[in-house]
């Protein structure tokens, strides 16, 4: 499983750094940013499918 973040629709509310420290930080300019490398482990993937269900703007994308 892949994570990828687009930007230029992410709304910045901080709902996946907030719930999911153990996968994204707060980067620059207040976007998340993946502090894991791809392919998240597996230990990891019902938090990466639980933030990408919760991004209010449907941000987050994740790919099998």
């Amino acid at each position: 499983m892949n994570v990828t973040i687009n930007k230029p629709k992410c709304l910045r509310s901080g709902q996946c750094t907030y719930l999911h420290p153990e996968l994204f930080k707060e980067g620059e300019g207040g976007y998340p940013e993946l502090i894991v490398a791809n392919p998240i482990p597996d230990n990891l993937k019902e938090g990466a499918e639980d933030a990408a269900d919760i991004c209010p703007s449907g941000a987050i994308d994740i790919e099998e």
